[in-house]
């Protein structure tokens, strides 16, 4: 590994950014990646088929169980072009037989369904760790990037089944107008009495849309892992301190030779008498400027000190003292007299919404949705007024009548905050969080009423409304 042929740029990042950097590198060599995925599980992906065509969903779950076959390859290819080299095809095909017999036991039933098998495969492959030590250096790298690469592993699953829906709603409409009678009688013959006996022909599509998918982000999700690796290894080992050295040394390796010359000519020279460095540091410190001077002085303490005095031009003494003391009592009655003002000046501030008699938050409301509803506007008895006019005929005014006179009510008997720009499904809300003492089941069936005959034209029967006048909560008109 030479540091100094590195193609991306090593310094420590964030767990973030260590993911941008394995995406980067993907997407860099995506094809050359896709293809040697694909080399790696073609076998085993023919063979699967061959054997279970008849049964899609294993021939999917073997097919996803042997995913690490592929991500092995990717890593093998993208780890290398990271440090400078361009494996060839020759290398990349040797190189997968390692790939399906490598450490195969471990891989595919102990760590398979392991979230950070896209970090620790790195270990396995360019580290040739086993055992114990595999173990303590897993451990090392797993303390840092842990939520990042369990997200990265989860999302990119989710994201599988996704595009796998998405190539097949692509392939659906791609094709040949004519030519998709199997597909239509497949379709005809999934009913919806048994969906679980889904047709050969759709669940074999499926499943292929699936494999491609997986395909495309298991090559994301393994530079992720590789992108985390690099990046713990830049913060533990210091990669970006020994990149920085060897570039300085390569900034002044043209003055080599005439260190090498100054070297030769100062050994040439007759060699002077140099003092040791415990004498240089005995001189130095024996000069008078460091020399340390230390000055103790010692104050009295007067034990009255301690404790808060008046000033002197504010203490009295002798027969005055009751004079002072007449003052600080002045003082402190006054001070408390201004508090007592300023509470009952701001007392409004301290009612409290929900106690008897407290005035509203917010002034009441005179019109809603274009409506008077004040208390002056309302007859004394509104459903005799109401059932009155209904019965004249005017069956518009005498619904208008008790819908304006049920919000009145819940105004001033149970102290909902209704306010003007409020609409029908907002005051009945608000009766609702106001609780039995505004009647919510009655106030809901007169809005019902109210807005089929307002906004649809649907006229009540006159029943519903001759009920809605006896049963009226509020007070008055419980007679008729």
């Amino acid at each position: 590994m030479r540091l100094d042929a590195v193609t991306a740029e090593i310094r420590p990042r964030s767990d973030w950014e260590a993911v941008d950097l394995g995406l980067a590198m993907v997407r860099r060599d995506f094809w050359r990646c896709l293809a040697v995925w694909w080399l790696a599980l073609l076998p085993a992906f023919l063979l699967c088929g061959w054997l279970l065509w008849d049964h899609p969903a294993l021939w999917l779950l073997v097919f996803w169980w042997l995913k690490p076959w592929g991500s092995r390859m990717v890593l093998f290819e993208i780890s290398r072009r990271l440090f400078g080299e361009r494996p060839a095809w020759r290398a990349a095909l040797r190189e997968i037989p390692r790939a399906w017999v490598r450490r195969f036991l471990h891989r595919m039933l102990g760590a398979r369904l392991s979230p950070w098998l896209p970090v620790t495969m790195a270990v396995e492959d360019l580290e040739g760790l086993r055992g114990k030590a595999y173990s303590q250096r897993c451990a090392q790298l797993k303390r840092r990037g842990e939520s990042v690469i369990m997200w990265t592993y989860f999302i990119a699953d989710a994201a599988a089944c996704w595009f796998g829906i998405a190539i097949l709603m692509v392939v659906a409409m791609f094709i040949p107008e004519g030519q998709d009678g199997g597909w239509q009688m497949a379709v005809e013959t999934w009913t919806p009495e048994d969906p679980a006996n889904i047709p050969p022909l759709i669940m074999r599509t499926v499943v292929l849309c699936v494999m491609v998918a997986m395909s495309l982000t298991d090559l994301f999700v393994t530079g992720c892992g590789f992108g985390i690796y690099i990046n713990n290894r830049t913060w533990i080992e210091g990669w970006d301190v020994e990149l920085g050295f060897k570039r300085i040394a390569r900034r002044i390796s043209h003055t080599a030779m005439l260190l090498i010359a100054t070297v030769f000519l100062t050994a040439a020279a007759p060699p002077l008498a140099a003092a040791t460095p415990g004498e240089v540091m005995r001189e130095i410190k024996a000069d008078p400027d460091f020399k340390v001077h230390t000055v103790k002085d010692r104050m009295p303490r007067d034990a009255s000190s301690s404790s808060w005095r008046w000033p002197d031009w504010l203490r009295f003494s002798g027969d005055l003292r009751w004079l002072g003391n007449v003052f600080a009592a002045a003082a402190i009655t006054l001070f408390l007299a201004l508090l007592v003002w300023l509470v009952w000046l701001n007392r409004h501030a301290f009612r409290g919404a929900g106690l008897p008699g407290s005035a509203p938050a917010t002034p009441r409301a005179r019109m809603v949705m274009g409506m008077e509803v004040s208390l002056e506007s309302l007859p004394p008895d509104v459903p005799s007024a109401a059932l009155a006019l209904w019965r004249a005929g005017r069956h518009h005014e005498a619904l208008g009548l008790l819908y304006r006179g049920a919000i009145a009510r819940v105004i001033d008997h149970a102290r909902v905050e209704i306010h003007e720009s409020d609409t029908e499904g907002d005051c009945l809300c608000r009766v609702d969080a106001a609780g039995e003492t505004a009647h919510p089941g009655y106030f809901r069936g007169l809005t019902r009423l109210w807005m089929a005959l307002a906004y649809a034209g649907e006229l009540p029967r006159d029943a519903e409304i001759e009920a809605m006048c006896r049963r009226w909560p509020f007070g008055e008109g419980r007679k008729m």
